[in-house]
């Protein structure tokens, strides 16, 4: 009797634990970061090479200015075909805010701010324990369900099983930035793209533990608002007083856009937002509400909106300071007004908000705070206001919730459940972004997203890592979704 693809996957694993968790840490050990030029470029040739090792032959689409989507396809002649989608690319490093190199991957025996213990990388036959922890970036997001998936195919064939639906694969280097260049991809390899369901791999299982299959995401739009002062930096004892401070003036404009408890108070901020069905409010009740272990978990003593929980939360659109820059501080502080005040933002949108016309509402916002709004760097005209504001936007994509009793999601919760061996969590949305909308409305086909990652993996900050049991909890999930039983 043929095994199933979960059991088949669980023994490829059980015979080649070590090797596999070296080959992980090869992969991470390239860097990534989409903005690096080149980077991105290395990060997917190492992918086409990890998938040459699977039997699987990747094609490098390429558009100019943006690194190659990598596609490919294994057709069974099934009669229905699958889309995976996985982002090979990663965010930003701070090599000085890590414990260890961001691409210097490192084996450790549990989370390092809890007492973790730096491991050799183990060698063939050797145990590994499912706790041990991975750290660098890019192992949790997103090449985990990269990594996962080739070895899924290997898993398949060493249990003389092929898959049982049609496979096409879209491995995407840009996400990181707003998957700039995506939308162009698809409209221009429709055909080759074609499926009849899109799982997107990327995120964290619950913080419980438990897998959980996604339904929606959230959209993003990112801005920078520029306070401009003095043309040259002033002695802030000669002058302070008299010359409006560009950092105080972008600190009144951030304190005007939200509330005490958190609400957003540019004007029609929330207009446009799709509430929730009942379908969506109902499965967010069956969600374990676990928000107070949270903020102990997070070292805080309150969160916004007057009690509401965070899956709550995210089903209204936010506005996040995600960075600021007026000047140094510490030793290296001057008394000086200095010439501009930055401050960076994301807008993280829900189905109904547009990208363009959210950050228009924004822009809206900082006029109305008195000042003179421009797109670039201000002339001696501009100079001529009182206050002087640059708005910059990149609107990204809208947010995206799918309806949770589609035929198709079934599957997905199937193999989860098979490959996590208990209960699976229906969440109707993620607060993160993902490009689904350019599948729904490029692609025309459901999505749905399928994360592996344990929950306190760092994404997107410094030690980043992955659990090694999630690692295997995607493979053996990989191997489910390409062969349902």
């Amino acid at each position: 009797m043929q095994p199933s693809a979960v059991t088949a996957a669980a023994s490829f694993i059980d015979e080649h634990a070590a090797d596999l968790v070296r080959e992980f840490a090869d992969l991470v050990s390239v860097p990534n970061v989409s903005r690096v030029p080149g980077q991105p470029d290395l990060a997917a040739a190492a992918v086409a090479d990890l998938y040459v090792r699977s039997g699987v032959e990747l094609t490098s689409l390429r558009i100019d200015g943006a690194p190659p989507l990598l596609t490919g396809r294994i057709d069974v002649g099934a009669e229905r075909t699958v889309g995976i989608y996985v982002h090979y690319d990663g965010q930003p490093v701070d090599p000085d805010e890590w414990t260890f190199g961001p691409f210097v991957p490192t084996l450790v025996s549990g989370r390092i701010d809890r007492g973790g213990e730096a491991l050799s990388l183990p060698v063939s036959g050797d145990p590994v324990d499912p706790e041990w922890r991975l750290y660098a970036r890019g192992t949790a997001d997103d090449r985990a369900p990269l990594f996962a998936l080739a070895v899924a195919l290997r898993a398949l064939a060493a249990g003389s099983m092929s898959p049982a639906v049609n496979l096409v694969f879209a491995f995407e280097g840009e996400e990181e930035i707003g998957s700039v260049h995506l939308a162009d991809y698809f409209a221009a390899n429709r055909d080759a793209l074609d499926a009849d369901l899109w799982l997107i791999c990327d995120g964290p299982v619950h913080r419980s533990g438990l897998p959980q299959i996604v339904f929606g995401v959230r959209g993003i739009t990112e801005m920078e608002i520029t306070v401009h002062g003095p043309n040259r930096p002033l002695h802030s004892g000669h002058y302070g007083n008299w010359v409006f401070n560009p950092v105080q003036e972008l600190a009144r404009i951030l304190a005007s856009m939200k509330d005490d408890e958190g609400r957003v108070l540019v004007d029609g901020f929330y207009d446009s937002t799709i509430p929730p069905g009942a379908a969506e409010l109902a499965a967010a009740r069956d969600v374990p509400r676990d928000d107070a272990e949270l903020r102990r978990e997070l070292g805080i003593g309150a969160t916004e909106g007057s009690g509401a929980s965070l899956l709550e939360r995210l089903f209204l659109p936010s506005l996040n300071v995600r960075g600021l820059d007026g000047g140094p501080v510490g030793d290296l502080a001057r008394n000086v007004i200095p010439t501009a005040a930055t401050a960076s933002l994301d807008l993280r949108l829900v189905p109904g908000n547009d990208p363009s016309a959210m950050a228009e509402l924004v822009r809206r916002h900082v006029e109305r705070q008195g000042f003179h709004v421009i797109d670039g760097e201000p002339g001696d005209d501009d100079r001529g206001h009182a206050r002087v504001a640059t708005v910059r936007a990149v609107p990204g994509y809208p947010g995206v919730r799918l309806p949770m009793d589609d035929p198709a999601a079934a599957a997905v919760v199937d193999a989860a459940r098979a490959a996590g061996g208990g209960e699976v969590l229906a969440v109707p949305t993620f607060g993160g972004s993902v490009p689904l909308f350019w599948f729904t409305e490029i692609l025309r086909a459901p999505v749905v997203l399928v994360p592996i990652a344990n929950h306190d993996n760092n994404q997107h900050a410094a030690d980043e890592n992955l659990r090694i049991g999630n690692l295997w909890y995607g493979v053996r999930l990989m191997a489910a979704l390409c062969h349902p039983d």
